[in-house]
């Protein structure tokens, strides 16, 4: 029989923890280009269906390049990330999905040719509480947060 520590025992706590609070992230998310032909729902972990709003796929339509659109999985993950500060979160993912967000968020005014050549510099793609607060009205169903 192994022998648990503290630590061992803390750190399988914690990891359950975290977790549980992560319960409501997807098991499998949906790409951009399934979801504009009405299949817009994703399960979480828990288990529960959950749909992303066709407003919301229109507008990742209208800024997401053509090319890109089954790249993108729905819904996004932003990641409170404590260990660099609070109130801080990160996108999780790919550059495109960094890319629709801080576009959605009016964050970045180029196009993706330019913001792949260009890439930003990492600190402005962390988000803020008033980051959030703003996606989270413009991107309700289409985003998820996380806890790390």
């Amino acid at each position: 029989m192994k022998y648990l520590g503290f630590d061992d025992k803390l750190s399988n706590f914690l990891k359950y923890e975290i977790d549980s609070i992560n319960s409501h992230l997807p098991k499998k998310r949906v790409p951009l280009s399934i979801a504009k032909k009405g299949h817009n729902v994703y399960v979480s972990k828990d288990n529960s269906q959950l749909y992303i709003d066709k407003k919301e796929i229109d507008l990742l339509l209208s800024i997401c390049p053509t090319a890109k659109e089954n790249e993108v999985l729905l819904p996004f993950l932003i990641i409170r990330r404590r260990d660099l500060g609070l109130g801080t979160y990160v996108i999780s993912g790919e550059l495109i999905d960094q890319f629709l967000i801080l576009k959605a968020l009016d964050k970045f005014d180029g196009t993706w040719t330019e913001f792949i050549e260009n890439p930003l510099p990492k600190h402005l793609t962390f988000l803020y509480k008033p980051d959030l607060i703003t996606l989270r009205k413009k991107l309700s169903t289409s985003t998820v947060i996380g806890f790390a």
